[in-house]
């Protein structure tokens, strides 16, 4: 956003998301757990940075979200012939006290 890029962000809730608009994204709603809620917000990007993960306390949802719907994500973004993807985890973190970006 400070470079100037648009940012799309795709979110669950409006209301929780509310600060990523006040920063200047735009926000699409989509959910990793509904499929079909996630090609139209692909539409005209050129990159993906995902960033999402499930709650470690909502183990119902581990599956439908980190296998599921990272898979529904990706070939929703190779069918947009998004050019880059990119993702973060926080998977193990406490593992990694010694990096600082963790701290």
């Amino acid at each position: 956003l400070t470079k100037g890029y648009p940012v799309r962000c795709l979110v669950r809730n409006f209301r929780k998301a509310n600060f990523l608009k006040e920063w200047g994204a735009e926000l699409i709603y989509g959910d990793l757990s509904i499929p079909e809620t996630i090609p139209p917000c692909l539409q005209g990007i050129t990159a993906v940075i995902d960033a999402s993960t499930s709650r470690p306390s909502d183990l119902d949802v581990v599956k439908t979200v980190d296998w599921d719907g990272k898979l529904a994500l990706i070939e929703a973004a190779k069918a947009a012939k998004v050019k880059r993807f990119i993702f973060c985890s926080t998977q193990n973190l406490d593992q990694f006290s010694n990096i600082p970006l963790m701290k």
